[in-house]
């Protein structure tokens, strides 16, 4: 074989390697069962430390269903577990591995290191006589197969800049498109747009003002399922503001009690959201209906009403709710 083809080989052979590198990090074996090999790397948002695959919660059997419905709908893994973190905080994924964003930047300077030693390895199996200064054959070869070399290893490290500067970008550009909403009339913007911004700033605490405008739009048509991760990311978030917390704490709290029956969870959220506004209505509100509808306390809750029509501000359409919700319970009557 003459110099030239077996440097051709060589150069052939090396990018071959990288790029079976790359594949080999980036793809992972098929699992018996993979509804419960995803499971397990979700945690379950109302239990202590547990995977939902794992926990008897029913939001995390809820979890668990849309998880076993994304399988059976030919969705990948790595799409089903960026559904169900996009609006989660990262503290959810147990077993987190490198975003599929950023897995190239994580590999690539793996790769050009297998390249530059398998370059360095190849120039010491096939030596020339580069310290002769007469230009010879045998040198003008040897110069040759150290130019290839440094071709290759400048283009990978110039692959490396190049996507990592478009990571860059990307994320300036996912950030700048928060901000340009953030001006715009949230009414104007469809559901999946919201989301789209939302999942590109996780960790931007001013994007809680959308997360809680997109899931009360979910609140409101009872779609408990897409509501519950937006609330919880903001009931989590130490800087949120004390009426995002607020919120979110009361919502999550009804959404226990009426989408999975749990008293006790439900009263534990209400209660954190008094303890941050002892005075806040819709807090009592929610607290005296769950404590009625859920455990029979009439009583109790008949006195949070008669507080509640106490407050010269609350507003004309809950004062004729609490009005007849207190009707109710001074009467005996069951919670409607």
């Amino acid at each position: 074989m003459s110099d030239r083809a077996r440097s051709l080989t060589t150069a052939t052979l090396i990018v071959v390697m990288a790029v079976a590198l790359l594949f080999l990090i980036s793809t992972r074996p098929a699992t018996v069962n993979r509804v419960e090999e995803i499971g397990a790397r979700i945690k379950c948002p109302v239990c202590q430390g547990e995977s939902i695959a794992n926990s008897p919660s029913p939001m995390a059997e809820d979890m668990m269903d849309l998880v076993s419905e994304r399988v059976a709908a030919g969705f990948s893994d790595q799409q089903i577990i960026d559904e169900l973190l996009s609006s989660f905080s990262g503290a959810l994924l147990l077993d987190p591995p490198p975003s599929g964003n950023t897995l190239v930047l994580w590999v690539a300077p793996v790769a050009a290191l297998v390249v530059g030693l398998a370059v360095i390895v190849w120039w010491k199996r096939h030596p020339g006589p580069a310290e002769k200064v007469s230009v010879s054959p045998s040198g003008q070869r040897s110069r040759t197969r150290l130019l290839t070399g440094g071709l290759i290893l400048v283009a990978t490290f110039a692959a490396i800049v190049v996507l990592a500067g478009n990571s860059l970008q990307d994320r300036a550009a996912s950030a700048s498109g928060a901000a340009d909403l953030g001006d715009q009339d949230l009414a104007d913007v469809s559901n999946e747009t919201m989301e789209a911004v939302i999942a590109a700033n996780l960790d931007n605490p001013q994007v809680n003002g959308m997360r809680l405008a997109l899931a009360e739009r979910y609140f409101e048509v009872g779609d408990y399922r897409s509501a519950f991760p937006h609330y919880l990311v903001v009931a989590e978030d130490v800087e949120a503001a004390p009426t995002e917390a607020i919120t979110a704490l009361v919502r999550l709290g009804w959404m226990a009690y009426d989408g999975n029956g749990e008293v006790e969870t439900a009263t534990r959220l209400v209660d954190e959201a008094l303890a941050i506004d002892p005075g806040s209505s819709v807090a009592l509100y929610v607290r005296a209906l769950i404590g009625w509808c859920g455990s029979g306390e009439a009583e109790t809750a008949t006195q949070i009403f008669e507080g509640l029509l106490g407050d010269p501000e609350l507003d004309r359409e809950t004062r004729t709710r609490v009005e007849s919700d207190l009707r109710l319970a001074r009467e005996g009557e069951d919670c409607q």
